[in-house]
């Protein structure tokens, strides 16, 4: 279980960071980040082409999502600051450098950013961003900083911490927002095993209102980087909450994983519909995510493709980490139960090439091929009503007489939708407290196809499988690092299995 700075926020900097924030001197701000898509380089192979990814250093937890006077923010974990780029579309982000370094009370870890547009705080007259965040010095606690010029310069508030660390080892990542009906600023953030709910009229002035979380859900490690918005249900018509959180590294899990929760909440106290465990993603490498403020309409989030087991081990050249595509949430009531629905965000169609049509493809105890590359889309429709198990081959190619491939399928009769990176090429790596720790793995979970059919949306961008089932749910995110000359894309089944329709499309500049 990770818990603390000596367990997770450790890695960042260090133990010396952690107790205290000592010697923060040793520890340099963070590099500014470059845009994407990106050029392909043969010495540094896996750089992704159209995820956003740091230059160098160690990206982490988005933090601080908003869109805010036509840009939209991305902040984000960099060594202990908070890096910082801006998008008109969601897609080619412009870096700004550091937004929060490290000062006198230690770190800035991670949070999230609001719009005061009334001033309630005092400290952004005409209006402003204020960034919650959490401080390191003396204990986890929360700070603000504040900016009135569309976030470009920084100022912490004198009176930081605005709420102080009392005793508590895991206490960090708040997440802000304003609650029109009882007209206050909301805060969750982490606290060990639960969720706590704070409530301020002026974001500097905070009163603890509630907790969530004891005995519900997954507590297989620590839960962190918490979320809560609402949300409408496209199949009812009603608008409830969901609540999101990250959990840490685990055995159950193999790693660190993500969970989401279905509710009311009426500003002071989240209640859950039902004590179902709903996990976010099938895949491996997606945590920390969060929303963004203030999109007009929508709801749209991003995550952190890495995992605690092994945060900064992985064969990149001089950097860590990358985003994953923005997404759109909806959700949905399905056989009675609630459903988050994740889609990839209209906006990466600027990002198309000339698609290659492969409807009609069809496979019989075998694979047949669907064309070449890692940076790509692929979306298609499925018939597997004559399968046992269907599935695409992604980043195939023959390397030193064996086969490396990642899978992405579905076990109709088994009711069971994978992804399988065991003959990914990478079997092993450095995990997060020394040794080696398995990266080659298979993730399954429930998955039916309906009327013998399954859209699969892909994407692919060299160290990275993003894939949207049917209508956004399962979702399945893998990073995966077979050899870069490993460039095929196949169609596999035990049985038959027919494209029913589908592209592959290249994704560039």
């Amino acid at each position: 279980m990770i818990s603390g700075y000596l367990g997770r926020r450790a890695l960042l900097l260090g133990a010396g960071a952690a107790a205290g924030g000592l010697a923060l001197s040793r520890y340099l701000p963070a590099a500014a980040q470059s845009p994407s898509p990106r050029a392909y380089d043969p010495a540094d192979p896996f750089r992704p082409a159209y995820h956003y990814s740091p230059a160098q250093g160690n990206l982490a937890d988005p933090n601080g999502l908003i869109f805010h006077d036509g840009e939209y923010h991305l902040f984000h974990q960099q060594d202990g600051t908070w890096a910082h780029a801006v998008a008109t579309d969601l897609v080619h982000w412009r870096p700004l450098g550091t937004a929060l370094g490290h000062d006198s009370l230690g770190l800035a870890m991670s949070g999230s950013c609001v719009h005061d547009g009334a001033n309630t705080s005092g400290l952004v007259p005409g209006g402003g961003l204020v960034a919650v965040y959490t401080s390191t010095r003396g204990g986890e606690a929360q700070s603000i900083a504040f900016s009135t010029d569309r976030g470009r310069s920084w100022r912490r508030h004198r009176g930081n911490p605005v709420i102080p660390n009392d005793s508590r080892k895991d206490f960090r990542d708040p997440k802000v927002f304003w609650h029109e009906p009882t007209k206050s600023w909301v805060m969750v953030v982490s606290t060990g095993d639960r969720i706590a709910v704070f409530r301020s009229a002026n974001l500097t002035n905070w009163r603890h209102a509630s907790d969530f979380g004891q005995g519900r859900g997954s507590h297989a490690a620590v839960w962190e980087c918490p979320d809560l918005f609402p949300i409408n249900d496209v199949s009812t018509g009603e608008t409830r909450w969901v609540l999101t959180l990250s959990v840490g590294d685990n055995e159950e899990t193999a790693g660190s994983t993500a969970q989401y929760f279905v509710g009311d909440f009426d500003g002071f106290t989240f209640t859950p519909e039902d004590d179902r465990i709903r996990f976010t993603d099938a895949g491996q490498d997606f945590y920390a995510a969060q929303t963004f403020e203030k999109v007009p309409g929508r709801r749209l989030w991003l995550g952190w493709m890495g995992n605690w087991r092994y945060p900064y081990s992985l064969p990149t050249v001089g950097w860590h980490g990358q985003m994953s595509v923005p997404r759109e949430l909806t959700l949905t009531t399905r056989n009675g139960v609630r459903t988050l629905l994740q889609q990839p965000v209209t906006e990466l169609a600027a990002l198309r090439g000339r698609a290659a049509d492969i409807t009609g493809r069809t496979v019989t105890h075998g694979t047949v091929p669907l064309g070449a590359g890692r940076s790509v889309e692929i979306d298609l429709e499925l018939d597997v009503t004559g399968a046992s198990d269907a599935w695409l081959s992604l980043c195939r190619g023959n390397v030193k007489g064996a086969l490396q491939e990642v899978r992405i399928g579905v076990i109709p009769g088994s009711g069971v939708f994978y992804l399988d990176r065991t003959s990914g090429g990478l079997q092993n790596v450095p995990g997060r407290e020394g040794g080696q720790v398995p990266f080659a793995l298979r993730r399954e979970v429930p998955y039916h196809p309906v009327g013998g059919k399954v859209r699969l949306h892909v994407y692919i961008d060299r160290p990275s499988v993003e894939v949207f089932v049917d209508d956004g749910a399962p979702t399945g995110t893998l990073l995966a690092f077979a050899d870069p000359q490993a460039q095929g894309l196949a169609l596999g089944a035990h049985g038959t299995a027919r494209v029913i329709s589908g592209a592959v499309t290249p994704l560039a500049r």
